[in-house]
């Protein structure tokens, strides 16, 4: 009987530890065969399967009365019943369903339980459980979940029920503890180098806010992500993160960073290394990268499991390629990490995306930048039908014109185009005058916003080229150049420029900005066009012209210039004779 006393004793620790919930067991207080209890397992999401296996059970005397011992599944028996470590609950969990050997044959497998909303409820015998949750809709990650159904020390006294066993906690057996359910998230935003600008009408973004850059705006991307939690012994731990950006954003590969909160990560080449364990791995890809963590040198803590959480940022410049207007420049960061732990096994390389990978699922974030562009219409003041080519016109960032970000010359209709610009109001100062016209001297301004544009262009824009070569002494420079990638003045000083080694940037009068000949213009557009056009059209006066050929004018000229011709050969000739006298 001490010995049963002792089983008993030790399973009601055990149970007490996992936390199960219990209902009455015995009749006329005496434990038998008959005997349930209903589990209870809470906290969970996604609508996953749930199984039950059953490692041990209790055996009954005669007449299925008085509990004697428990009988264990061969395989499946605690080192230390009273702490029983995660690896070897995990490790029982993966024999059980075949993915390790030697493989364990439940005494019993419960499939018929219930899952009403977050909770799970099942009818079982007096014995030991363990739940495997797979196939969670929202890729939740679960743990496999111990759970125990027993009597009272005394043999015939039923345990009361204690706290119910919650997927969302996590609880600690001897040095490791487990973290029964984490549902992986990925968050990118936008977090420098950008305009705000209200949404208003823009239905494929939540907030108040979208954000704008013009051409040659670096943007910075910051990611974050709630990592999974894994059994220490997981087959599978793939954690994985992948960018690639779309046509009009040039991705800047040195820009990228990784970095956890109050501790120093470095980067060595492709590798990010916290103390002496490499965390990441990278790969430059077309236009984007892959990233891929090694999970075992992020545990932060190896008594309870704990993980750091890495936070990964990056740079990248809107190109000449950007979309103007709706529906901008979007592009997705890929998180790939293993939502079956239990399956497959961990993605050692960044060299390819684990998309077909097995246990591996996915989540992703989009950001978007919009850019706009701002357009004018050159016309003569008298006719204002007659359109005006050749005109140059500065975009200026401040109404004192001392910065200017872009030079736009007018095509043959009239019409010049900048694409340098976010949203914000810019000022438009003429340059050079169109052939046989005087220079406009006033200055206009435009505002670019995602409520007043108000022009499309249906046909290609050729845009800007730059140099590092100073085409002239009184050239202004305009931007910056690194890696053959053109930014905007105000992505560097000049210590950073340096440090960077991004050289000062000049535009080419020969290939500045203009539209084709065949482009159209619609007023009015309405919200997310991209264009603000200055209005009214910015009209050009001639040049005073000469009086024309056989008027009055010709004729005084014509006289004086002979009258002064014969009085200055008058007094050539009286003053040679006055010599020779």
């Amino acid at each position: 009987m001490k010995k049963v006393k002792r089983i008993l004793s030790v399973l009601l620790t055990f149970a007490m530890i996992l936390g199960m919930s219990v209902t009455t067991f015995g009749a006329n207080g005496k434990p038998q065969e008959a005997d349930t209890a209903t589990v209870t397992i809470t906290g969970i999401t996604g609508n996953p399967t749930v199984t039950l296996y059953q490692i041990a059970k209790g055996n009954y005397g005669s007449g299925g009365i008085e509990l004697i011992d428990y009988t264990w599944a061969d395989g499946a028996d605690f080192v230390n019943k009273e702490q029983p470590t995660s690896e070897e609950i995990n490790l029982i969990a993966q024999k059980l369903t075949k993915v390790a050997t030697p493989n364990i044959n439940p005494l019993k497998i419960i499939s018929n339980g219930t899952l009403t909303g977050e909770t799970y409820t099942a009818t079982v015998h007096a014995g030991v459980y363990i739940a495997i949750l797979t196939g969670a809709s929202d890729d939740s990650v679960y743990n496999p979940i111990l759970l125990s159904a027993t009597y009272g020390s005394e043999g015939n006294i039923v345990v009361d029920k204690p706290e119910q066993v919650d997927a969302d906690d996590h609880y600690l057996w001897g040095s490791t503890a487990v973290a029964k359910r984490s549902e992986p998230t990925v968050d990118k935003e936008i977090t420098e180098g950008t305009v705000e600008d209200d949404k208003d009408g823009k239905e494929e973004t939540t907030g108040d806010k979208i954000d704008t850059a013009g051409i040659g705006d670096a943007v910075t991307y910051t990611v974050n992500v709630t990592v999974p939690s894994y059994p220490q012994n997981a087959l599978n731990k793939t954690f994985f993160i992948s960018d690639t950006m779309t046509e009009g954003l040039t991705f800047d590969y040195s820009s990228l960073m990784v970095s956890i909160d109050d501790q120093t990560v470095t980067k060595n080449g492709d590798e990010f290394k916290l103390g002496e364990k490499v965390i990441a791995t990278a790969k430059e890809t077309e236009n984007g990268f892959n990233l891929n963590f090694s999970y075992n040198n992020l545990i932060s803590n190896t008594a309870t499991g704990a993980v750091y959480t890495p936070v990964v940022t990056y740079q990248a410049v809107i190109n000449e390629n950007a979309v103007v207007g709706n529906p901008g420049n979007p592009n997705d960061v890929t998180f790939y990490y293993a939502n079956e732990p239990n399956n497959g096994k961990t993605w050692e390389t960044p060299d390819d995306k684990p998309d077909t990978a097995e246990g591996v699922t996915s989540k992703k974030d989009r950001e978007t930048v919009y850019t706009y562009q701002i357009g004018l219409v050159k016309v003569d003041s008298e006719d204002n039908t007659k359109k005006l080519e050749g005109a140059v016109f500065g975009v200026y960032e401040d109404k004192n014109c001392n910065n200017l970000i872009d030079k736009i010359t007018t095509n043959e209709n009239g019409y010049a185009f900048s694409t340098k610009v976010a949203a914000g109001t810019y000022y438009v100062k003429e340059l050079v005058a169109p052939t046989g016209y005087s220079l406009n001297t006033q200055t206009y301004s435009v505002t670019a916003d995602w409520t007043t544009a108000t022009t499309t262009v249906t046909d290609t824009i050729t845009n800007s080229s730059y140099t590092t070569d100073k085409p002239s002494d009184d050239a202004q420079q305009v931007g910056w150049i690194k890696d053959s990638v053109f930014y905007a003045m105000d992505e560097f000083t000049s210590e950073s420029a340096a440090a960077a080694e991004a050289q000062p940037a000049y535009l080419v009068a020969e290939s500045t900005t203009t539209t084709d000949p065949s482009t159209t213009v619609t007023i009015n557009q309405g919200a997310g066009s991209g264009t603000a056009m200055i209005t009214p059209e910015i009209p050009n006066t001639k040049l005073v012209a000469l009086p024309s050929t056989g008027g009055i004018g010709t004729t005084i000229f014509t006289i004086g210039g002979c009258v002064i011709m014969i009085a200055a050969a008058g007094l050539y000739f009286a003053s040679r004779r006055k010599e020779n006298k």
